[in-house]
């Protein structure tokens, strides 16, 4: 298919290619009317300018407000990467917090046998245990014995004891000690429960529930008589174990 050069027309008569400006047909001898030129197209209206659309890539899309104004608007990754963010920052708070509680349970741990509150009170468990302990302890020493161990079964007994308690006890058991051996006595105290009054790292109050019992006697003349005693016990310590200071039977 031949391409007609722009300068080229059509003979009406002849269908010959003929020079566009030519008057006559130079293959037909037509007189060829003149080239009406096209008359020129108007130009097309501008179409509106189309609202900025999100954008599907990365970045920051750009909204215009009701002032023309040009607003940044952050993408889904950016609100993503912000929320990232301060997850990571709560959860290193929350690492932190939890370290320092660690760090407290230790310290506690540790200084658990000679914590004191401000004013002077005795917190710590292992402290407090150490009283309740000793104070059980002591009062079994103190209220236990028998006829045949009964030298042996006092120096226990005033092994753990202040000098001024200690001169008491000498005293009651001087008073009980011919009873004891002519009527074959002998004595013992469990302890089965006791609760802290008051204690400070030097001195304590314990209250004491045992079970005594006093057997007189053997064979067929055996005696046995059970006793329920409530006792305040006092304590005192230095820079070694604890000592009892007082013993004080409740009704």
């Amino acid at each position: 298919m031949l391409t007609r050069k722009r300068d080229e027309r059509v003979c009406p008569f002849c269908a010959e290619t003929i020079k566009a400006a030519a008057t006559r047909c130079r293959y037909c001898q037509s007189d060829l009317p003149p080239l009406v030129e096209a008359e020129p197209q108007p130009k097309p209206e501008a179409k509106p300018k189309p609202l900025p659309q999100r954008s599907s890539e990365p970045g920051p899309a750009v909204e215009e407000n009701a002032e023309g104004s040009r607003l940044a608007v952050p993408s889904l990754q950016e609100v993503r990467s912000f929320v990232r963010t301060r997850l990571t920052l709560i959860l290193a708070a929350l690492v932190l917090l939890a370290a320092a509680g660690v760090g407290v349970s230790w310290w506690r741990a540790e200084q658990g046998s000679s914590a004191v509150a401000p004013g002077g009170s005795l917190v710590g468990d292992d402290a407090r245990t150490q009283v309740l302990v000793a104070a059980a302890d002591l009062t079994q020493r103190t209220l236990s014995y028998s006829h045949k161990t009964l030298a042996n079964d006092m120096e226990v007994a005033r092994a753990r004891m202040t000098p001024s308690f200690r001169k008491e006890y000498d005293a009651t058991m001087a008073q009980v000690r011919a009873n004891t051996e002519k009527n074959e006595i002998v004595l013992e105290a469990v302890v089965v429960s006791s609760a802290i009054i008051n204690a400070t790292d030097h001195k304590a109050k314990v209250l004491v529930f045992l079970n005594q019992t006093t057997t007189a006697g053997t064979g067929k003349d055996k005696n046995q008589q059970l006793s329920r005693n409530s006792l305040v016990v006092n304590l005192t310590r230095g820079e070694g174990d604890w000592d009892m200071s007082k013993l004080t039977a409740l009704g």
